[in-house]
């Protein structure tokens, strides 16, 4: 007979472990929760902009609800989180730590810091906690935000100076910052990068660069101004900026599309991102431009997706392919989904995963006429991201184009499909992927797209990365 009892004296033990375990966890995050306040405390000034939802305080209760909602939601959507999460059970222990951690109220800003540190970890650009959308920070700065005053760039040396923020350019151009704020410039790129999405270190460094003032400012509040170590031991003190970064500026079309004919029989195709709020002008655009390179007689196209964070495929589809591929292809291969209500299709069960393969080919181009006659090459980068990736996947399997410069920020078996969630109580918005799909060839490659042609940018401006790279595939 089952002794209920016995059963209890054996449970008992290991419940007051575990409740020890977990007061000592909550004490510890406590120390470690105030030393990241006293850091800082340290860099912020005593005039507060304020940030939306950021700046509004919430309570416990509502910070746990908003966990819980996050969690529950990101399990329920996502198809496969071993697919980017190397050590789930870290993951799982990070999740409860953070539970444990979240017993006091806390601003948008501190919540968002405690959430985002699950970002690193996750590995995924499109699974993540959000740090605010462009508009948002484009109103933000309107309303009065001021900002660490630079534009930088991550390299092997460090933090670098690019410009002033906004773009202008400014007398610490190309010095590198050693220090800010007293703080080891390292450190605060260390602690910012935990809290930066991304497959890979080489992604997440491109991405904090270009949003490096908006993180920085959530990490460490507001500051009036900036005591900066330079490379050189020079001490600078600056002003925080009320002005947008670079990043978050809207493009007009000629900054995302835009193509340049160049001397010896070449041209230059510039494409930021698959997608325009105008598609017709967007397609419209693409058939002239392959009109007139067949006119130039051009022999050699190559086509820059280095700072190509994605968009949707049918823009790569209807708008590159359709001019440059010979032979039917896909553009994956195997792939798991998870069933949504939305995008149910009869007989499919919600909530479930499903696996297949995409057996569909997308037809060449019939009209000989539109078809580019020279070749081509592609350029790659790590911004290259997303659907950038299954558009440096699907050229590549099928030797529609050369792949020149550095591995892409996304790895080649890429999620999508992504999903949206923002949290009932503090407003931040999550991000979560749908499916999973494997390249054209079938490969279930886990590292990012390699280029047929290795071309590194490092010390090098972006003309100088590109000149090479029509240097090398010119050549061919």
């Amino acid at each position: 007979m089952f002794n209920q009892s016995a059963s209890k004296s054996v449970q008992e033990p290991k419940q007051a472990t575990k409740s020890i375990t977990a007061l000592a966890r909550r004490k510890l995050n406590s120390v470690l929760t105030g030393a990241v306040l006293l850091m800082t405390g340290a860099q912020t000034a005593v005039a507060e902009q304020t940030l939306g939802h950021f700046s509004e305080r919430y309570s416990a209760e509502q910070i746990q609800a908003d966990f819980e909602q996050w969690t529950h939601w990101v399990h329920t959507t996502h198809p496969d989180l071993t697919h980017s999460i190397d050590d789930i059970d870290a993951f799982y222990a990070r999740i409860d730590t953070l539970r444990d951690t979240l017993n006091n109220p806390m601003t948008g800003e501190q919540v968002w810091r405690e959430f985002a540190s699950l970002n690193a970890m996750m590995a995924d650009g499109h699974l993540s906690i959000d740090d605010g959308s462009n508009a948002q920070w484009r109103q933000w700065v309107a309303q009065g935000a001021r900002l660490f005053p630079f534009e930088v760039a991550l390299d092997e040396q460090g933090l670098r100076v690019v410009s002033e923020l906004g773009g202008v350019p400014s007398v610490h151009d190309g010095k590198y910052i050693t220090q800010i704020n007293e703080v080891p410039a390292a450190e605060v790129v260390a602690t910012l990068l935990k809290r930066i999405e991304g497959d890979n270190y080489a992604f997440r460094s491109a991405l904090l660069a270009r949003r490096f003032a908006m993180t920085y400012r959530l990490m460490f509040g507001a500051t009036d101004t900036f005591t900066l170590t330079l490379g050189s031991g020079q001490t600078a003190q600056v002003k925080a900026l009320n002005t947008a970064p670079k990043s978050i500026k809207q493009r007009t079309f000629e900054d995302n599309f835009n193509l340049k004919l160049l001397d010896n029989q070449q041209a230059l195709l510039t494409i930021k991102q698959f997608g325009w709020n105008e598609p017709e002008a967007y397609f419209q655009f693409m058939a002239e431009v392959f009109e007139r390179l067949n006119k130039a007689k051009v022999q050699h196209l190559l086509i820059d997706i280095s700072d190509n964070t994605g968009g949707d495929d049918v823009y790569w589809k209807q708008g590159i392919l359709k001019y440059i591929a010979t032979a039917p292809y896909r553009h994956g291969s195997t792939y798991q989904v998870r069933i949504l209500g939305k995008y149910r299709d009869p007989g499919e069960v919600v909530g479930s995963v499903l696996s297949g393969e995409l057996t569909k080919m997308t037809q060449p181009e019939t009209d000989s006429a539109k078809l580019y006659k020279g070749k081509v090459s592609v350029l790659t980068g790590p911004l290259t991201y997303s659907s950038s990736v299954l558009f440096a996947n699907t050229v590549q399997d099928y030797g529609f184009a050369t792949l020149v410069g550095t591995p892409t920020g996304g790895r080649s078996s890429q999620s999508g499909g992504i999903q949206f969630l923002t949290l009932k109580h503090t407003g931040i918005r999550a991000i979560a992927p749908r499916f999973i799909l494997h390249r054209p060839s079938g490969k279930q490659q886990m590292t990012p797209v390699q280029p047929d042609l290795v071309v590194t940018q490092q010390g090098l401006s972006k003309t100088e990365f590109v000149t090479k790279a029509l240097s090398v595939t010119y050549s061919l």
